[in-house]
């Protein structure tokens, strides 16, 4: 476990935090139906994502003997409905957290993919927050759209997919999903999930302009003084602080 603060570790190599506080493991984008969904478009891809989420939770539940479980936006994948395979995977997924670990607590913050999710609260028993939820001393909001909320010392999205692009000398482009910490303008902390998504390579947030993606950081914060927390291969590796990995992407 890679800590972040005194209260908040990442299980390493996976894109899961645990909060000790809220014995809970918290997690973002996990897009459930996304193959089905893509199908739909013509561009067919075999059946991993619930299969990849299904076991990075296992594992993350098995180190952490976490009690709940937090999921900080898109559970989803389509916008503008329920897709049949998001319907069935919702309902795979929670049978697997509730019969296979016995998790009664179940928390959703709302994404903007997570349009329709209301129609099917009750039948998944899932604890659903519209557009941010205060769990303790932390905001959980998604990131498509600024907090409201004032309190919480400390603030986690998802949104932005966060990853960190580094070229080899050869040219090739290695990309890493990162969680981001940092401060905002407030004073407060920020932490940005990484997607759980399998498909989802992320954002280069070294590489590209993530303010257009997330107005936090168009007011709130400053993604160049985040520090970059890269997983891969079992292992979470603390790679610095954005602007730093900006100048050396090329190297």
């Amino acid at each position: 476990m890679t800590m972040i603060t005194r209260d908040i570790e990442i299980v390493d190599g996976l894109p899961v935090l645990y909060i000790k506080s809220l014995s809970a493991i918290a997690c973002s984008d996990l897009h459930l139906g996304y193959e089905g969904v893509m199908a739909d478009r013509g561009t067919f891809l075999p059946k991993m994502n619930l299969k990849k989420v299904k076991e990075t939770v296992s594992k993350a539940l098995e180190e952490t003997h976490a009690e709940r479980i937090i999921i900080d936006g898109d559970i989803k994948n389509e916008f503008s409905d329920v897709h049949v395979e998001e319907f069935n995977e919702f309902y795979d997924f929670a049978n697997f957290l509730r019969k296979e670990h016995g998790l009664r607590h179940i928390t959703l913050i709302k994404g903007n993919h997570d349009n329709f999710i209301e129609r099917l609260r009750e039948s998944l028993k899932f604890e659903t927050y519209t557009e941010e939820g205060l769990l303790g001393d932390y905001l959980f909001f998604h990131g498509d759209a600024l907090p409201q909320g004032k309190s919480g010392k400390t603030l986690i999205m998802g949104h932005v997919h966060p990853a960190i692009a580094i070229y080899n000398k050869l040219g090739v482009k290695e990309k890493f999903k990162a969680f981001l910490y940092g401060k905002m303008a407030d004073g407060r902390e920020l932490i940005v999930l990484p997607a759980m998504n399998y498909f989802a390579e992320g954002v280069s947030v070294n590489l590209e302009d993530v303010g257009v993606m997330a107005p936090v950081f168009d007011t709130m914060a400053d993604v160049d003084m985040m520090t970059a927390y890269c997983i891969g291969e079992g292992e979470s590796l603390n790679f610095g602080r954005v602007d730093r990995l900006r100048k050396i992407a090329f190297q």
